[in-house]
Parts: structure tokens; sequence; C-alpha cells
């Protein structure tokens, strides 16, 4: 009897013993980021984040604390800064830890990468323990990484059948992080697409883009000699990466204008009136000299102090001109007098086949001459004004002698 109550004190403080030992031993806490989600997380967006609270060591005595520090890009979202997580027991890993969640909104300013968060532990009356040396890093990744073609432009503007052009495109990174090994290709396979490299290979490649920075590329090509002026769209294929390997295809289009600035002449094709204080018709002919149709083709007389306009109006409209064909228009004038040179200005308003507006004048000029030297190129007919005069001297004088004599004659009868 005696010997079976020694034992159980002694079993009573063996019990007392350990469970004043496990009190003793200090809690020894470990916290994981155990999730983000979602993962990346874009700008803008709300992420949920889970940590995992494990105890190596003793219970806590009283309640611990999570507290969550959000800066910027990240704010609280809905939910408590500082979270109660009770009494932490002895032991308590794996399956026996504490999950936290915290819901935070992401900054739309925020860039790409991993960004610290920055988080605080305390256990009853111990201070914060405060993890921000890179324990808890936030994916952010825009969804896409983009590439944007800022500029494209052409030299010259429009490529001539059978000449050359550049074109040069500007792009720019508008993501927050390096993009590698930028493709670009123009397809210039297509059956109706005049147009070639020229003295260069179709693609185009850029090796690396750091962000918001830009970088342009010029591709060279041919218009074919017998393309027919318009607008035609080469397809553009852009291709590249982003730091994580992810890989990007934009489709584009590269539009090409085919076409010339058209080549005419104006010109006095014939006139009536030679002489200046003289009406008459005035023929003006216009050229298209050139290898473009032009279209709209309208003619304005513009004042001038060499003549009188009888025509009723100053403005003709012609229409459309073929290549190597000719308008004309037929003036009714009258050049005023002391005139050595007529004056004729006009404006010529076109279109080129891609309805590209011009306009152009012109000072045509058309030699006036006296009637001496129209006499003497055969325009006008001598005058016999002389010989008339003469020829009537003489018969005067005849006629005067012989009616002297006959009426000398009639006396001495």
């Amino acid at each position: 009897m005696k010997r079976g109550i020694v034992g159980l004190l002694a079993l009573l403080i063996l019990v007392s013993s350990t469970l004043v030992c496990a009190s003793s031993v200090a809690p020894d806490l470990d916290v994981t980021l155990l999730s983000q989600s979602p993962d990346p997380v874009e700008p803008g967006q709300v992420v949920k984040v889970k940590f995992k609270i494990e105890n190596n060591g003793g219970e806590t005595t009283s309640n611990s604390y999570v507290k969550i520090v959000p800066q910027f890009p990240f704010t609280i979202y809905g939910d408590e800064e500082e979270k109660d997580i009770g009494h932490l027991r002895a032991s308590s890993t794996g399956a026996d830890a504490v999950i936290v969640e915290f819901n935070l909104k992401v900054d739309e300013a925020a860039i790409e990468g991993d960004t610290e968060l920055e988080l605080m532990v305390k256990t009853g009356e111990d201070s914060w323990i405060v993890y921000n040396d890179d324990d808890f890093l936030i994916d952010i990744q825009t969804h896409d990484a983009v590439l944007d073609i800022t500029s494209i432009t052409f030299e010259p503007q429009q490529v001539a059948p059978g000449e050359t052009a550049e074109a040069s495109i500007m792009v720019k990174n508008m993501a927050d992080s390096l993009l590698k090994d930028i493709k670009f290709k123009l397809d210039f396979s297509g059956d109706d697409i005049p147009l070639a490299p020229y003295q260069s290979s179709s693609e185009r490649r850029i090796a690396l883009l750091e962000s918001d920075y830009q970088n342009s590329l010029v591709f060279k090509f041919m218009a074919d000699p017998e393309a027919v002026p318009g607008l035609y769209k080469v397809p553009l294929t852009i291709t590249y990466n982003d730091e994580k390997g992810n890989v990007y295809s934009v489709d584009d289009i590269l539009a090409v204008v085919i076409g010339e600035i058209p080549k005419l002449t104006a010109y006095v094709k014939k006139s009536t009136v030679l002489q200046s204080g003289l009406d008459g018709e005035l023929t003006l002919e216009i050229a298209n000299t050139g290898s473009s149709d032009m279209k709209f083709l309208e003619l304005f007389l513009l004042p001038s102090a060499d003549y009188e306009l009888i025509t009723t109006s100053d403005y003709f409209y012609i229409g459309d001109v073929d290549s190597d064909d000719t308008e004309s228009e037929v003036l009714n004038i009258y050049v005023n007098k002391n005139v050595d040179v007529l004056h004729v200005p006009i404006k010529l308003k076109y279109a080129d086949a891609n309805n590209k507006p011009y306009q152009q004048t012109f000072e045509l000029e058309l030699d006036l001459y006296s009637s001496s030297q129209l006499k003497k190129f055969g325009v006008l007919e001598k005058s016999n004004f002389w010989m008339y005069l003469i020829l009537v001297l003489l018969g005067g004088a005849g006629y005067w002698y012989y009616k002297k004599r006959f009426v000398k004659i009639n006396n001495k009868k």
C-alpha cells in the first residue's frame, strides 16, 4: 500500500516537472509566404496572400498577432492590417500550423517585378518581429508585355513604279521589364503586292529593348515598274520575348502608297491674234508628260494687264488627263495696245492617281509683232498703195495732157 502511494507521488512529480519544463520553453516561430493569388498579379488587381505561422518551440502564454505593413504599391483592401491568431501550441508545424490571409490592392502604377511585402509578428508581451529583408516577395507582372509602334515614316512618302523607298519603324517598350529578341518580318509574297525587298532582307531584329526605351529599324523596298498606283497593305509580324521567357506575337499592316507626282506642261498652242490692239482666239494646251494619270484638273486664268478677256469665264474644268495625253481650252481675248510680249498667267489645280491634291502656276508668254514684221514673215500680204498712187498720178497726168492738147487743137479750128 505504501509502495503504491509512493509510486503515484513519484509519477505526479514527474508529470508536473515535465509540464513545468515544457512551459518554460520559449516559442520558436517560423513564418513563410505560402501563396499569392493570382500569381503573378497585374497592376490594379487585388491579390490574396497566405502566410503559414509555425511554432517549433513552446506554447505561447497569451495571444499572438500578425500585422501586415502595406507600402506602395500595396494597400489593404477590404481587410484588417492586424489579426489575432490566438495561442500557438507547442510544436505546431505542418498541418497544425496557423494560416493567415490578407487581401491587398496593387496600385495601377506598379512596375513589373518581385516586390517586397513587410510583415510583423508578435507573441504575448514580446516585441514585434519584423520580416522585411526580402523575406516575402510578391510577383507583379502585366498581362501582356506591350511593344508599341510609335511611328512609321516613308522616304519618299510614296514610291513611284520602278523606284525604291525606305520605311522607318519606331518601336517603344511600354512594359515595365526588358524585352528580348524582337523580330520584324514583312510579307511581300502576296500576288496583289507589287513590292519586293531591295538590297536587304524582309526581316529585321532588335536584340534587347529596355523598359520605356525606343528604337528604330529600316526596311528598303522597290515597286514593280508596272505597278498600278494605289495603296498596298503589306502584312507585318512582330515577335518578342519578355524576361520570363513568354513569347508574344503581334500582327500589323504596313501601308505603302505607290504613285508619283504628275508631270505636266502648259503652253500656248496657237493664236489668231499676233498684234497688240486686236482681238482673236488663244488656244492653251496642257500636256501630262508623266507616267501617272491626273484627275480633277481645273484651270484658272489669273489677272493680267496685257489683255482683256472676252470669254465669259476665267475658270475651266478639264477633268481627267491620262498619262501621255493633252487637253486644251480656247480663249477669246483682246490684246491691249503697246504690248510686245503677251503674258497669260494661269493656275492649275489637280490630283494624282491616289487623290493627293497639287497646285501649280504658269506664266505663259506669246511674242507679238508689228505689221511690217508680219509682212516680212508672210503672215500679212504686202500693201500695193504706192503702185496704185503712181498709176493714179500717171493717169491724171495723161488725162491733163490729153485735155490740154485737145483744147488747143479745137481753138485752132
